[in-house]
């Protein structure tokens, strides 16, 4: 049922430093400013973020997949995804992630914390890992050997693609699984043993420590990744009226708006891009993260 992802909702400090940043360091272009109106706040069942101010950027390539920055005077610059449960990582394809290490190694706002290296034995997939300005965390990811990835995914077009994998962190990675095969009727994979070399030094764990993954496959554009995190992870903070931190929140495109999930308000109509006056309506997943889902 969740076809492509649409927007990934993320809480910045700085508005004008991450709109900048984004686009001198990763040429990605401002779509669209604006004020998050209550309709729109009350559809997240966060009232106070109404009248905050917001960006959304895409990809040079003009790929309509969306990073939604809102800015937040109760921004937390101690938080650390990989210490909790929810959507922690963001995952850009790109051309080249050999380039686009030599690119950010020198950066004063992109900081790497993962130099490239491939993810499997096939060498078939090359990431690295950085924290943004606002502690964000992002993959970018080259496919260099895409018959060997078992994957069907578009190729990038562009030095820096979109967006095409967010990473659920979770707590029990079969019953995620369970939720999102009933809920959306996702088909994930078995889960396997991957090393990830951001979360064990996260959680001070020998970097050979593997941690059990499975791939939702939504599209050949998106992917979402459901990784189970270490037992010493939390449950995000929810503060009442107010968005989480960090990636607060994801957007899918649906064909329809179904009737089986619990949705946290009444399902609305915005004007604001990209709704363009289609129905909305947003449910909390089983470790609190926030799925929007979009109407085409």
């Amino acid at each position: 049922m969740l076809k492509n992802i649409a927007i990934v909702t993320i809480v910045v400090e700085s508005l004008e430093l991450t709109e900048l940043v984004y686009q001198n360091e990763l040429s990605y272009k401002l779509i669209h400013k604006g004020i998050v109106t209550d309709d729109m706040a009350s559809g997240w069942c966060a009232k106070n973020v109404t009248g905050r101010p917001f960006i959304l950027m895409g990809p040079a390539n003009n790929e309509a997949v969306y990073l939604r920055f809102i800015e937040s005077e109760k921004f937390d610059k101690n938080f650390r995804s990989l210490k909790t449960y929810g959507w922690n990582a963001i995952e850009i394809l790109v051309q080249d992630t050999e380039q686009i290490f030599l690119k950010l190694k020198d950066s004063e706002y992109f900081r790497i914390v993962g130099e490239p290296v491939y993810i499997s034995d096939e060498k078939s997939i090359k990431a690295m890992q950085v924290l943004g300005p606002s502690n964000e965390l992002i993959y970018f990811t080259s496919i260099e050997k895409p018959e060997k990835t078992g994957l069907t995914i578009e190729e990038a077009s562009t030095e820096i693609d979109r967006i095409f994998i967010l990473i659920l962190g979770v707590d029990n990675i079969e019953s995620m699984r369970r939720y999102y095969s009933e809920k959306f009727n996702i088909i994930t994979s078995d889960p396997a043993p991957f090393r990830i070399r951001t979360l064990s030094n996260e959680h001070g764990l020998p970097i050979e420590t593997k941690f059990p993954l499975s791939i939702a496959t939504l599209s050949d554009k998106s992917l979402i990744e459901i990784d189970e995190y270490p037992k010493a992870s939390v449950y995000r903070e929810n503060i009442v009226n107010e968005l989480p931190p960090g990636i607060a929140m994801v957007s899918f495109y649906v064909d329809m708006i179904p009737n089986n999930l619990p949705f946290i308000s009444p399902v609305t109509v915005n004007k604001e891009l990209p709704y363009n006056k289609r129905k909305s309506a947003v449910t909390r997943g089983p470790v609190g993260e926030l799925i929007e889902i979009i109407e085409t």
